[in-house]
């Protein structure tokens, strides 16, 4: 089994940075994203990244990941960091800038034969967070106590090359200088556990009946009534005749009672709404 690159490459790397990736590169034909992400999700912070353009090509890399090293979370100003199962929390005038600071303390190596993203920060950031940059007044009500950034740090990944018919599985090694040569056994034996997941039967994921036509009959709630949702289109029509906008976006929750898994509900998703920016993400 090769492991890439080889160990002098892997030397020659790791004198100029901290991560330095190792991989295998395996043929795609007996896995599918959907079940290879079902084999190395360990239900915590995972996700699965797909594409596909026009609703008739598909892009040409499927990103999934699962457990990350580290992961950062902020309440308002609040910070949580989780690392090596040890939580710290303090308070930031700028959460983004200590995310910024996570990512710019790392120096990693690249690969040019590898897929443009091999491992790093994934998660979300709210539409609120403009607020750590910005002065303005009436912040909604924090009814939902979700985080306002959430991002997660994984140093290994499963990348399909749809193109190529081939699946990478990288582990990025932080680099210990006296000793590179276990460095690089850590990184083999990494890829290697990461291909037996891959490799393991997949007993819970079956076919799945799915009905396409038709109208969704499924009740949902929203938080705006008819009435007040055309009043407030009213109201912006005004300001924009005013002068006072030019654009505008009425958002409101539509809420509905989920008794599948959420990833059934993306596996659905999938195939009756493809689009460019498909992704499962699990905070």
């Amino acid at each position: 089994m090769p492991h890439f690159p080889d160990e002098a490459t892997f030397r020659r790397l790791a004198g100029d940075a901290d991560l330095v990736p190792v991989y295998r590169r395996l043929v795609s034909d007996t896995l599918t994203p959907v079940t290879a992400f079902h084999r190395i999700d360990s239900g915590r912070c995972s996700c699965l990244f797909e594409s596909v353009i026009g609703g008739e090509r598909v892009g040409r890399y499927s990103f999934l990941t699962a457990d990350p090293f580290l992961e950062i979370e902020a309440f308002d100003k609040q910070i949580v960091v989780v690392s090596d199962g040890k939580s710290r929390e303090f308070e930031a005038v700028d959460p983004l800038m200590e995310l910024e600071q996570l990512v710019n303390n790392v120096r990693a190596a690249t690969l040019p034969e590898l897929p443009p993203f091999t491992s790093g920060a994934i998660g979300y950031a709210g539409y609120d967070v403009v607020r750590y940059s910005e002065k303005l007044p009436n912040a909604p009500e924090d009814d939902r106590q979700l985080p306002d950034l959430s991002f997660a740090f994984y140093d290994h990944m499963v990348v399909f090359d749809h193109i190529t018919k081939t699946i990478d599985v990288i582990a990025t090694v932080r680099v210990d200088h006296d000793d590179l040569a276990a460095s690089y056994q850590e990184g083999q034996r990494r890829v290697d556990a990461l291909v037996d997941k891959l490799s393991e039967p997949c007993q819970d994921l079956r076919p799945t009946d799915i009905e396409t036509t038709g109208n969704p009959t499924i009740p949902y709630q929203s938080n705006f009534k008819q009435a007040d949702f055309e009043a407030a289109v009213r109201k912006c029509v005004e300001y924009i005749g005013a002068g006072d906008i030019f654009q505008v976006v009425i958002s409101q929750r539509l809420e509905v009672e989920l008794t599948a898994p959420p990833f059934e509900v993306y596996r659905t998703l999938r195939v009756v709404n493809p689009s460019p920016f498909m992704f499962y993400l699990r905070t």
